[in-house]
């Protein structure tokens, strides 16, 4: 994405100065990985809840099949 803003605004070759930032672009850069970061502990957060609420499903799942298959063989033994 660097290298296509630079392009559109007509830097040469995509790079200025050797290719070293500026101070707002290394400024723009930190808070992009902050940010990126944060984002990145949050989805990890939410991925382990989304885990959890999935595992207990799949107990619960699990249960109800043991009954249901319970029930039929109770019914067919009658």
């Amino acid at each position: 994405w660097v290298r296509l803003d630079r392009e559109h605004n007509g830097e040469a070759g995509g790079q200025t100065g050797g290719g070293a930032l500026s101070g707002s672009d290394r400024q723009e850069l930190a808070g992009l990985r902050r940010l990126k970061a944060e984002m990145a502990g949050e989805h990890a957060k939410e991925k382990a809840v989304w885990e959890k609420e999935r595992a207990e499903l799949e107990m619960e799942r699990e249960v109800l099949k043991r009954s249901v298959a319970g029930w039929v063989k109770d019914s067919m033994n009658r």
